[in-house]
This record gives structure tokens, C-alpha cells and sequence, in this order.
């Protein structure tokens, strides 16, 4: 009874050790197994975000390549367009200024044309052989009726305040021509010396004063930068 008891508790402890050994190797096996997994699995991770990196990268140096490229041509073709628009421009621009300059040469051609005939018109010395005054007057108004024609049609090539002028120094001479012509030519014997000398006066001197200017008007509109306040007085000289 002895020798059985002992074997069955032999084969029990034999049992439950080889069990337990079972156990333990499975479980050792286990962990070996889910470790190399997990190394595997990690590595290959590892692998896969270089390689996505990788890619990435590549795919943004291009994109960004891409994005200069056509930035660069984007930037070409406007640098083209604008020297284009410049070119128009400037073409523009000068072509206007050749007009206007050729309006502002004429406009006052015209203006010194009627104040010459005019003041040759009211002269108070006239010599023998001169021209009679009717037909001095008749001048004074043929030169009007040039710049009355040809002006208003060019006005809107000059700036508003130098149209203004004009208009103000042709309307001085007209009222001067009609003074002259009913206070003294109209008259004839009984003419007003003392208003004859007076209109002419007025024609050597603030009407000469107003028309020269005008004349430095004109040059600055035509580029002339010449500081009026550097050069001599002009009233004084004239």
C-alpha cells in the first residue's frame, strides 16, 4: 500500500511539475513570439514612416518646385504686360504731349496775334503813309475771329485754370478794342486824347504784363522748369 501511495503521489507531483513546466514554456514561448511580432511590426513601422516621410518630402520638394516654376513664369508674363503697358503708355503720353504742346504754341500764337493788331490798332503815334485805322481795325478783328475759331475747339487739351486765363486775357482785349473804338475812333475829331493814351498805356503795360505771363505758364506746361523767383524781375526789365 505504501509503494502504490507513493506512486500515485510520484505520478501526481510528476503531473502537476510537467504541467507546470508545460504551462511556463508555452508562456515563455508566447512572450518570445509576441516580442518578435512586436519587433518585427515596429521595425516595419519604422520603415514605412521613413519610406512615407521619404515620399513626402519628395512630393513637397516637387510641389514646391512646381509652385516656382510656374510663379516664375506668372511673374514673367506680368513683368511683360506691364512693359508692354508702360510702352503704350509712354507711346500715349508723348503723342498727347506733341498735341498739347502744339495747342499751347498755336493757342497763344493766335492770343499774340490779336494783341499785336490791337496795339497797333490804338497806337496814338501814327506816321504818314501807315496803314489807316480802319483797316488796322479791321485786322484787330479778322486776328479775333482766328482765335475765336480755332481755340475753343483745342480748350480741352489745356488745364482749366490756364483756359480760364486765356479766356480772361482775350476778354480784357476786346473790352479794350470797344473802349477804344467808341470813346475814340468813333469820334474822330472829338476823339478822348487823354482815354487814347490811357488804352494805350494799358496795352504796353498790364496787358503785356498778362500776356508774358501766360508765356511762362506755357513753358512750365511744356516741361520748362525754370524757377521764376531765381530769374530777374521781368516787370522790372521790360
Amino acid at each position: 500500500m505504501n509503494f502504490i501511495l507513493d506512486m500515485v503521489t510520484s505520478a501526481t507531483v510528476s503531473a502537476i511539475l510537467s504541467g507546470g513546466l508545460l504551462w511556463f514554456t508555452k508562456s515563455w514561448i508566447s512572450e518570445r513570439l509576441k516580442n518578435a511580432i512586436k519587433s518585427e511590426y515596429d521595425e516595419k513601422l519604422e520603415t514605412h514612416k521613413a519610406q512615407l516621410k521619404a515620399q513626402t518630402d519628395i512630393e513637397i520638394e516637387t510641389l514646391k518646385a512646381n509652385l516656382k516654376s510656374q510663379n516664375d513664369v506668372e511673374i514673367e508674363k506680368l513683368k511683360s504686360n506691364l512693359s508692354i503697358a508702360t510702352a503704350e503708355h509712354h507711346v500715349t503720353f508723348s503723342k498727347l504731349h506733341e498735341q498739347r504742346a502744339q495747342v499751347i504754341a498755336d493757342s497763344y500764337a493766335f492770343l499774340k496775334e490779336v494783341y499785336l493788331k490791337i496795339q497797333d490798332y490804338v497806337k496814338v503815334f501814327e506816321p504818314a503813309g501807315d496803314k489807316s485805322r480802319d483797316e488796322r481795325r479791321k485786322h484787330a478783328v479778322e486776328a479775333h475771329l482766328n482765335l475765336r475759331d480755332y481755340y475753343p475747339k483745342k480748350i480741352i487739351y489745356l488745364p482749366k485754370a490756364t483756359a480760364e486765363k486765356i479766356e480772361k486775357i482775350d476778354m480784357a482785349l476786346v473790352q479794350t478794342f470797344n473802349e477804344f473804338v467808341f470813346t475814340v475812333d468813333m469820334k474822330k475829331h472829338n476823339s478822348d486824347l487823354g482815354k487814347w493814351v490811357e488804352i494805350f498805356k494799358r496795352m504796353d503795360g498790364e496787358m503785356k504784363d498778362a500776356l508774358n505771363d501766360l508765356e511762362d505758364e506755357f513753358r512750365l506746361l511744356l516741361g520748362d522748369k525754370s524757377n521764376k523767383e531765381d530769374a530777374p524781375d521781368q516787370k522790372s526789365v521790360r
